[in-house]
């Protein structure tokens, strides 16, 4: 199994941050979750998709569920999956992405470490496909992460995903 590259350096990055050096200053700017929310509102203002967008409070993430796809199953923690991400700041440079290539052999825990994966796949049926908008407050906060690209401090981040196929598990 592939780990996705932004995974693996946001580990170490965090391992470095929470070391103990005299070099660096702590994290002190992070954006609180209100201004994070005005600069996305504004951000989906402005592409007209502001009503498309719902924020799920307990997540802290806004969703728009594209295509819910084929069905009613949906996966869960231990249904074998297939799926593809792409994640992107908010200027449209993609910062990740992920190919999990059929058939489905992984179940979906194993992708608990990625941004925002299992909750993003657990909302679709096959073939569905959801959107994120992540506060950066909700994700790497004042922290910069490095990936395909630089994720710089205080990044909202958009991710897409596509559930292209499951193994439910009974």
């Amino acid at each position: 199994m592939k780990v996705p590259i932004l995974v693996l350096f946001f580990i170490a990055g965090l391992a470095v941050s929470c070391s103990k050096s005299d070099d660096k200053p702590a994290c002190t700017n992070k954006l609180s979750l209100s201004r994070d929310r005005q600069i996305i509102d504004s951000f989906l203002q402005k592409n007209g998709q502001k009503e498309l967008f719902h924020f799920d409070s307990q997540e802290l993430v806004y969703y728009y569920i594209e295509k819910p796809g084929t069905g009613t199953t949906k996966p869960t923690i231990d249904s074998l999956v297939s799926f593809r991400y792409i994640g992107r700041l908010m200027n449209g440079t993609i910062v990740d992405s992920l190919t999990v290539k059929q058939p489905p052999t992984a179940p979906l825990r194993t992708f608990g470490s990625g941004v925002r994966v299992v909750y993003a796949i657990s909302q679709l049926s096959k073939g569905g496909k959801i959107r994120l908008v992540i506060p950066s407050s909700s994700q790497f906060g004042c922290l910069q992460v490095a990936g395909v690209n630089i994720v710089p401090p205080n990044s909202q981040l958009v991710y897409e995903y596509e559930l292209t196929d499951m193994i439910p598990s009974y």
